[in-house]
């Protein structure tokens, strides 16, 4: 699987993959930062205090695709 969603440069050391719902809305983005330990984190809309970093961005992806709703951002009940 890819990480599927709009990227951003924003500096030499920052790159940003931002996912957007059906409206348009940003839901949630992944991350890269040089400064943060791991690189790699998710930032939700829904769930500002989701602070799990990864070593990849395709792991924080995978995360992304498989426990957090497309639509609203939020992490999905696992039941």
């Amino acid at each position: 699987m890819t990480c599927e969603g709009r990227r951003c440069q924003m500096s030499m050391s920052a790159k940003i993959t931002i996912f957007r719902n059906k409206k348009d809305e940003e839901v949630g983005r992944v991350t890269f930062d040089e400064n943060f330990p791991w690189g790699w984190r998710i930032e939700s809309k829904a769930h500002q205090n989701f602070d799990h970093k990864f070593s990849t961005e395709q792991e924080a992806c995978d995360v992304w695709h498989h426990d957090f709703d497309p639509e609203t951002g939020r992490l999905r009940q696992r039941g």
